[in-house]
């Protein structure tokens, strides 16, 4: 059986964040290599495109932090389209603190814009629900 990996795009060197830069994480070459398929993502490069504002997750809902626009469903769709596209994936690394990726460190804000915690991205949390048997890894990149 193939072996699939998804890793988010920043992670691998693609200047997809917000500023147009990476987060190339070289630890995974090694990981990576274990692996038939390599599929990488970026749920708001592919709907915000880059550059681009940033951001927040505020009250559960995705909200540009110039713009005030809401993208949680945008995100929700990438992420069930990414999960037709590619069934079987076997293993997530996802980039940390990231509003859309992270597993347990994206910041999560209420009404008022006051941290109120820590938790999953929102891409994160929806493919977690489509890919029951996959596992999760969080990454800080360089």
């Amino acid at each position: 059986m193939k072996k699939k990996v998804a890793v988010s795009a920043c992670l691998l060197g693609k200047n997809c964040r917000y500023d147009g830069t990476n987060k190339k994480d070289n630890s995974l070459d090694a990981l990576l290599g274990e692996y038939e398929e390599v599929v990488e993502f970026c749920p708001e490069d592919a709907i915000l495109g880059t550059p681009r504002e940033t951001i927040d997750i505020i009250d559960g809902k995705v909200i540009g932090s110039e713009s005030g626009k809401e993208y949680t469903q945008q995100i929700g769709k990438y992420a069930q389209n990414f999960a037709k596209n590619h069934p079987d994936i076997d293993l997530f690394i996802v980039k940390s603190k990231s509003p859309s990726c992270a597993l347990s460190s994206a910041k999560l804000f209420d009404s008022q814009k006051n941290l109120i915690g820590r938790g999953e991205g929102v891409f994160t949390q929806s493919v977690k629900k489509l890919y029951k048997n996959a596992k999760f890894i969080e990454k800080e990149g360089k």
